[in-house]
């Protein structure tokens, strides 16, 4: 399931009532890992973000249950956890498998040629999860106001693996889950993205993965 949260996330408020959307019905994370450094700058696998003032290196996380190729769409996860240790960040991108040097996708985009595609940003610390998001539903963005441009710069293959480079840009919005009102936004300028697909895949980094109701249990020590 987790390989699909984005997309669940946005199907999942769509089709409910905000009124009736209990906290523990969401695809909150769960197991999630020790506070990791910056990704290596070598590898490049990874992309820059500011957030709440603090510009954030996330890695990119290669495991199955977090990134993958399925049904036509790739999911690149990526994650860092802030500089006080406590507040994680996890970045979803997903877009179409055939994309191209040079494309760029966008909600229109994405309408013309009816395919999905997301970005979405969880930020979670012991009390609380704030999911921003943009997505493409009945042809139009979701939430409204929301936006989203992903670049495609590069996509190379070397074996078995496929390496994916480009910008994204984007208008995130977080919704209450209570009210369906907007909790708060948050805005990517040009954020150079890397990552690859394929063989140099790792395990997952969770075991027999069950979700969590709270927050509290999504941390483990």
């Amino acid at each position: 399931m987790k390989r699909i949260i984005a997309l669940l996330l946005c199907l999942l408020l769509a089709a409910l009532s905000f009124a009736s959307l209990a906290e523990s019905d969401l695809p909150f994370p769960f197991d999630l890992p020790e506070p990791t450094p910056a990704p290596d700058a070598a590898d490049g696998e990874s992309i820059r973000l500011e957030l709440n003032g603090e510009m954030v290196d996330l890695k990119f996380d290669d495991s199955p249950e977090y990134s993958s190729v399925e049904a036509g769409l790739i999911q690149a996860s990526f994650f860092a956890y802030a500089a006080d240790g406590v507040t994680l960040y996890e970045l979803f991108l997903i877009f179409p498998e055939t994309v191209q040097p040079g494309m760029i996708i966008t909600p229109e985009y994405s309408a013309l040629v009816n395919v999905e595609s997301s970005v979405v940003l969880i930020q979670s610390d012991d009390v609380d999860e704030i999911y921003y998001f943009a997505s493409i539903m009945d042809g139009g963005t979701y939430p409204t106001g929301s936006d989203f441009s992903i670049s495609i710069d590069a996509v190379e293959e070397s074996g078995d693996s496929v390496t994916y480079s480009g910008t994204l840009t984007a208008h995130l919005v977080a919704l209450d889950m209570a009210t369906g009102d907007a909790r708060a936004t948050l805005d990517i300028e040009g954020a150079a993205f890397r990552f690859s697909l394929g063989s140099t895949s790792q395990e997952p980094r969770h075991s027999n993965p069950m979700p969590s109701p709270t927050p509290e249990d999504m941390r483990r020590t």
